[in-house]
């Protein structure tokens, strides 16, 4: 017979929550699928605790012959099980992640058997655990993973280790008795040809390779292993990849490698944690790479050994980490380190993964603690020494926390865009300048303590923690940021088959924002039809902003050579978190098709300062590129364009302003200005939309493309006819704009107000009419039943975490109803409290929401106050006039609502 016979054990089991199995399980319990959490199940999704499972199978009489032996495995239970064959306990293994088996020789029997598995996943054990995203998105308990039962030689091979550098592969075998005979091996190339065999009287050996082809994302090329004992016979697949780094880059296979990756929660539609299948990862990994990925971070989840099988045969880098504890007790201390060992010692073999974590954002260490800090630097050294092949990070962290040691130097930053953008552009240039915040300081005292989390960046600066060991190259990434894109939920529902069961999760997170549920009533409840036609053109508008968003925080940190490469948040949504690339189904969004223009190896970044800018002014921004390609550029022409709506044929838009730069050579590796792109905006009647195109190219071929999207404004802001003007902060501007104004309230009919205080307030009641440009927090000085003014820094406003959305309905401004990057600069930093959902339809002209369409609350609002009518704005209109032809276009708009 074969040297190997294995049974799948994956299909329905027998399941009860609660109580053991009764024996005659199989006819009348609950079924199950495996492999899969239990939580998968909607029957079970909110058990914890201890459940049994139970399945019938039957073994044929050679499998009991002689010299053979049967093995039960198991891919992974979360998180422990004990284990009985026909009633007798064959083992019990703790540990959620990893792989286990035991010798069930003894127990079984020719014909039927029956297998046993008690599962307990305590939450009293939770804090001390590894567990990973459990604690966002709800626990994961059970056979997660395949289960199957395999014939193999008495003696047989257990582990097969291979360490493929420069012209040599190393093996050592781990057999399960002696080696009685010749162990025989044989290498297959990538093409299939036989590239070695021989012939070894021990466990290891080394066996030499000419001219191997190295494995990397854009060439993985795949090496297979076969190994023979005479009984026993096993194949393995490697690479030949070396990662390490060098002076403030990471250098893959010898050459400088910089990394575009996502974050990947390695969640699924139907099983959760578990996917339904090899096809189904490679395929969407061939999305990611379509996307320009060449990394994917698994997010503190040990994956399905499919995954890693996946990543090397498509080509993706994989960075995967240890699943986090929350409380560093020694039981938390132990589990940890096994799961490291095991990690590396199941994963070995696949060249794909190039980089390890331990911790991430110190979750379950407090790094103010020395005490944690010499536990993580331990760690470090620990798994240097367990794997030197590749990359090893301390603490993936974040604002709050820091470095100990580390291979990277990594960091987590999120904002809002575009409002927060002048943020992130700063906070860039300052990580960039490899800033002293990003490795441990010591805990002093309170009062510094304070300082430093409320603004590493802003601290003064402090000294190492005598834990930390920074060596100064460490390469700069920008290993977390991403902005929400919501899904359209009409395929969600359509995929479910029905509204997701995780719409009813995460009421718990962020102030409530991230509930999915209900979300076509908030729709419809505050009027957002008004705006958008539909729940999916506004999610198609989200997703729209967010690829913006993603666009210009790529180009600032691509714009800093010292970062060598970055992490977006995230690959797909996972459940209520929609920041993903794709959605939960794998949908692509909106931008799929061009994003690999913004994420490749060969980026062109126009720095603009403005995008809303007036006609017959010069538009001037320098162009640079990005090279991290092998690709010569030398010889190339920088090609631009600007198309415009307004000056179609026909309903198609037209070349209608154009340039052409001679470009010289690009040194790889480096951050090259281009030159200058500069014109003439033309005259127009109205705002109107239009887009820059920029390609650069050599011999015809396209090395980068890019486009920049402006709004062109009149240059006189279209002022309505208005008597009795009364604006003293404003008299200076609108003199200038040829407005005439009155100097007395009390002669009055329109007052335009930075600060409304009880005159004001007077002279509403009586029936005047109000625009009140309330951009400061001390703007309201008077009190005006029901509504107030707040800044929405500290709130779920603020919007840099699940992300904020700006909407308007001014139907002049040629922006789909969004606050989009033409407001750069004069997005609101204050909101409008005191309306209610009914207000929305009629008296709402601008406003904000969060997460799923949570909290929307205005930012320009109308309302009626004793016999006058008060217009609130919270946009940075009055600081802006004088420079930006948009804050113009909307102090008109807002006085023409009068």
């Amino acid at each position: 017979m074969s040297a190997r016979f294995r049974l799948s054990l994956d299909g329905k089991w027998a399941f009860s929550p609660h109580e053991p199995l009764p024996p005659d399980f199989s006819n009348h319990c609950t079924q199950i699928s495996v492999p899969a959490p239990w939580q998968a199940d909607p029957r079970f999704r909110q058990h914890r605790g201890v459940a049994w499972y139970g399945r019938e199978f039957h073994i044929p009489d050679e499998w009991l012959m002689a010299n053979r032996v049967l093995i039960l495995g198991f891919g992974a239970v979360d998180y422990a099980a004990q284990v009985w064959v026909n009633g007798v306990e064959v083992g019990a293994h703790e540990g959620g992640y990893l792989p286990f088996e035991f010798d069930i020789t003894a127990a079984v029997r020719s014909g039927r058997n029956v297998v046993t598995v008690r599962v307990d996943d305590p939450p009293e054990w939770f804090d001390e655990i590894p567990h990973g995203k459990q604690s966002w998105y709800g626990m994961l308990s059970g056979l997660w993973q395949s289960v199957w039962v395999e014939s193999r030689a008495a003696t047989h091979i257990q582990g097969v280790k291979i360490t493929a550098g420069g012209e040599q592969v190393s093996v050592e075998v781990r057999l399960s008795g002696a080696l009685a005979g010749m162990l025989t091996a044989e290498v297959f190339a990538p093409d299939g040809r036989i590239a070695a065999q021989a012939e070894f009287a021990a466990l290891r050996f080394s066996i030499p390779i000419e001219h191997p082809l190295p494995w990397s994302p854009d060439e993985p090329h795949l090496y297979t292993l076969k190994l023979c004992t005479g009984e026993d016979e096993v194949t393995e697949t490697f690479g030949f990849r070396t990662i390490q780094t060098r002076n403030g880059q990471i250098w893959l296979n010898g050459k400088p490698f910089y990394l575009r990756g996502a974050l990947d929660q390695d969640y699924y539609p139907e099983f959760i944690c578990t996917p339904p299948s090899q096809e189904y990862i490679e395929a969407e990994f061939r999305q990611a790479k379509a996307l320009g990925l060449n990394c994917l971070r698994v997010h503190i989840k040990v994956a399905d050994p499919r995954y890693y099988a996946a990543a090397d045969k498509v080509g993706l880098l994989i960075w995967t980490e240890l699943p986090n504890h929350i409380l560093l007790t020694e039981h938390a201390k132990r589990r940890a380190r096994q799961t490291l060992a095991g990690m590396v010692e199941r994963d070995w073999n696949h060249p794909s993964i190039g980089i390890w974590t331990i911790i991430n954002e110190s979750w379950g260490v407090d790094l103010s603690n020395p005490e944690h800090r010499a536990w993580l630097a331990e760690m470090y050294d620990f798994m240097k020494a367990l794997d030197p092949t590749r990359l090893v990070v301390g603490n993936s962290a974040c604002w709050g926390n820091f470095n100990v040691v580390s291979d990277l130097d990594d960091y987590h930053m999120y904002f809002a865009m575009p409002d927060h953008h002048e943020q992130w552009r700063a906070w860039v240039a300052a990580f960039a300048s490899r800033p002293w915040w990003t490795y441990a300081c010591a805990y002093e005292n309170a009062a510094a303590w304070q300082e430093y989390l409320r603004a590493p960046w802003q601290a003064a600066p402090r000294l190492l923690a005598p834990e930390a060991r920074r060596r100064g190259d460490e390469p700069l990434l920008v290993s977390e940021f991403g902005n929400w894109g919501l899904p359209d939920v009409e395929k969600l529902v359509k995929g479910y088959g029905g509204e997701p069961w995780w719409f009813e999760t995460g009421l718990e997170w962020g102030d409530g924002v991230v509930y999915p549920h209900g979300v076509e009533g908030r729709f419809r409840d505050y009027a957002f039809d008004r705006v958008f036609p539909s729940l999916a053109a506004l999610a198609a508008a989200s997703q729209e902003l967010q690829f913006a968003a993603m666009k210009y925080e790529i180009e600032q940190i691509r714009r800093h050579n010292a970062i060598q490469g970055y992490v977006i948040t995230e690959l797909t949504d996972v459940h209520w978190e929609c920041n993903g690339l794709l959605d939960m189904l794998r949908n692509p969004k909106t931008y799929f098709e061009k994003f690999h223009c913004v994420n490749a190896d060969d980026v062109l970044i126009p720095l603009w300062e403005r995008l809303s800018v007036a006609g017959g002014e010069t538009c001037a921004l320098p162009v640079l590129l990005a090279h991290c390609s092998a690709q010569a550029v030398q010889g190339a022409a920088l090609e631009w364009e600007v198309r415009s709506e307004q000056y179609s044929d026909g309903g198609k838009a037209c070349e209608w302003l154009s340039g052409r730069l001679e470009v010289g050579e690009c040194t790889p590796f480096d951050v090259t200005e281009l030159g200058m792109i500069s014109f003439s905006v033309p005259p127009v009647k109205k705002p109107t939309r239009a887009r820059l195109g920029i390609k650069l190219t050599r011999c015809g071929e396209m090395i980068a493309e890019t486009e920049q999207d402006f709004l062109f404004l009149p240059k006189v802001a279209p002022w309505p006819l208005l008597e009795g003007l009364y604006a003293p902060d404003l008299r200076v501007f609108l003199a200038q704009q040829g407005i005439s104004t009155v100097d007395d309230l009390a002669h009055a009919r329109v007052a335009v107000v930075s600060t409304l205080d009880d005159a004001c307030r007077d002279f509403l009641l009586r029936g005047g009419k109000v625009l009140f440009l309330a951009e400061q927090p001390d703007s309201l000085r008077a009190v005006l039943p029901g509504l107030s003014i707040a800044p929405r820094a500290g709130t779920p406003w603020q919007g840099d975490w699940a992300s904020s959305f700006g909407w308007h309905r001014f139907e002049s401004l040629p922006t789909n109803g969004v606050v989009d990057f033409s407001f750069a600069g004069l997005t609101p930093e204050h909101v409008i409290h005191g309306f209610a959902p009914r207000d929305f339809a009629r008296d709402v002209l601008a406003g904000l929401f969060v997460g799923w369409i949570h909290k929307p609350i205005p930012t320009i609002a109308r309302r009626r106050m004793g016999r006058g009518v008060l217009v609130v704005s919270t946009f940075r209109l009055r600081e802006n006039l004088e420079n930006n032809p948009l804050a113009r276009f909307l102090l008109a708009e807002l006085l023409r609502l009068f």
